[in-house]
């Protein structure tokens, strides 16, 4: 997949998150790989390369970066697992699961730390709108 440069490195220097997932930029100087959105500085333009996922600025050598996590972006294998969590999570829930049981067994039947940031916005959305 051919990537344009330009509308690329116009994306990043906008933070767009409409394109979040959907390329991931190099920096050559760094050795890094960032989403989009990534809140680091921009880099020069001359210093980005663009690459249609992760895993392809990965294998040309470049490390995730640590500010932005692109294994967390839109669309990617990590993405997909956490919002299959949280529809198993809900489906439990609609099943009665917190009704015999507290959020910690839940948690605990779904493989889950009671803490996870993602579960627990998802719970609390959920039992706001139930109540």
């Amino acid at each position: 997949m051919d990537l344009d440069h330009d509308a690329c490195y116009r994306a990043i220097e906008l933070r767009d998150a409409r394109f979040d997932g959907r390329f991931f930029t190099a920096v050559k100087t760094t050795g890094i790989y960032c989403r989009p959105v990534c809140p680091a500085r921009t880099p020069r333009s001359r210093n980005v390369t663009s690459y249609p996922t992760a895993a392809a600025a990965q294998e040309a050598g470049f490390r995730p970066c640590l500010r932005c996590r692109p294994e967390t972006a839109p669309d990617t294998g990590a993405w997909r697992r956490t919002s299959n969590t949280v529809s198993r999570a809900l489906a439990l829930i609609e099943l009665g699961a917190l009704d015999e049981g507290s959020v910690d067994a839940l948690a605990g039947r779904l493989r889950l730390g009671e803490r996870q940031r993602q579960f627990r916005r998802a719970l609390s959305l959920h039992l706001t709108l139930a109540s």
